[in-house]
């Protein structure tokens, strides 16, 4: 996987998009997000906290990671483009 600084920014129809960023809870065996940080755990993708900066995220999911050591590998920073 490229790094961020290799990979080309998102673009919608050659304008530049807004790349924001979840922090996500994934099931073990699936894979599926069961979860996005908003202050809490919500299921509701809607009710998800966005970020604009990856290091924001980061930070976060650094934050939950400590207080859910259990579910460390499962919490992730997940890059959603504009048109989703």
């Amino acid at each position: 996987m490229a790094s961020c600084a290799e990979r080309a920014p998102a673009t919608i129809e050659g304008d530049a998009a807004v790349t924001t960023y979840f922090v996500t809870l994934r099931d073990r065996e699936t894979q599926t997000v069961v979860g996005y940080y908003d202050g809490a755990w919500t299921t509701d993708r809607r009710r998800a906290l966005t970020l604009r900066r990856r290091e924001a995220a980061e930070v976060h999911a650094a934050r939950m990671r400590d207080c859910c050591p259990r579910n460390a590998d499962v919490i992730k920073v997940e890059e959603i483009a504009a048109a989703d």
